[in-house]
């Protein structure tokens, strides 16, 4: 039975989203064990989940650390990359002449591999924090600037002729109608942009650092130490998919009378 348009989602409806995402990851590692089962390879191949575990319970104060850095670099690139995408989305629709000096810019900055840029970002900003904040920015940015350019640009014509022959306002006009229109689109490039902030961040820490968890693949690379990197690269995965379901929880809170958020 369809929910009533608006209605906003129950407890019970969380609880089993969470019980789906557990179901999705013990499938996950079922299959990770049964291939180290079957297979039977190098455990510098391929460790064991439960080897992986253990690992990460032992080096527990280490992951933890070094993670402090590594989340630093993730939530400031991915807050400068909203305070950054949104305006600038909106701005490219706004201003006729932003849309047409600005936009393929950004177009052109995207199709830069990023990490020839951060050797660029070392050197201009040092070696430290900011580097690695901005080289996960550069990376982020642009689906949210995308989304917010796509949502704007996608209301109803109907909508605006009905609005232009009210004599309405440009102004009421995009702050009643094109802003709360987009903001389902906005949410999505967000939704994005968590995973693309948390490569950034590794990325970043690959090139211009020594701590986090980058700096940690690096370091566990060169002795052939898979199961520590494994265990990283979980928690990596981790760590994204929090952020994501954090967006998509926001996302719900705001847009509850969206047509995505009715369920079946």
């Amino acid at each position: 039975m369809a929910k009533a348009a608006g209605s906003k989602p129950t407890i019970s409806d969380g609880a089993r989203d969470a019980l789906w995402v557990c179901a999705s990851a013990a499938f996950a590692i079922g299959l990770w064990e049964l291939a180290v089962l079957m297979v039977k390879p190098p455990a510098y191949i391929l460790p064991a989940p439960l080897d992986v575990l253990v690992r990460t319970w032992t080096d527990r104060s280490l992951l933890l650390s070094q993670g402090m850095a590594t989340m630093g670099e993730i939530l400031a690139g991915l807050f400068l990359s909203i305070a950054i995408g949104i305006p600038l989305g909106i701005a490219i629709v706004a201003i006729p002449l932003v849309q047409r000096l600005a936009y393929p810019i950004v177009i052109a900055f995207n199709a830069i591999p990023k990490v020839a840029l951060a050797p660029l970002f070392v050197v201009w900003f040092g070696y430290g924090f900011l580097p690695r904040v901005l080289i996960t920015t550069s990376i982020a940015f642009f689906p949210i600037v995308v989304a917010t350019v796509t949502g704007l640009m996608s209301i109803d014509p109907d909508l605006l002729r009905l609005a232009a022959v009210s004599r309405a306002k440009k102004s009421r006009i995009f702050l009643h109608m094109r802003l709360p229109q987009a903001v389902p689109s906005i949410t999505a490039g967000i939704k994005i942009a968590t995973s693309l902030a948390v490569i950034g961040g590794i990325i970043g820490e690959f090139v211009a650092s020594d701590r986090g968890w980058g700096y940690l693949l690096v370091q566990a690379s060169g002795s052939l130490d898979t199961t520590i990197m494994f265990s990283i690269v979980i928690i990596l995965a981790i760590v994204a998919s929090l952020l994501f379901y954090l967006i998509a929880l926001a996302e719900t809170r705001l847009v509850s009378w969206h047509a995505s958020k009715r369920s079946i």
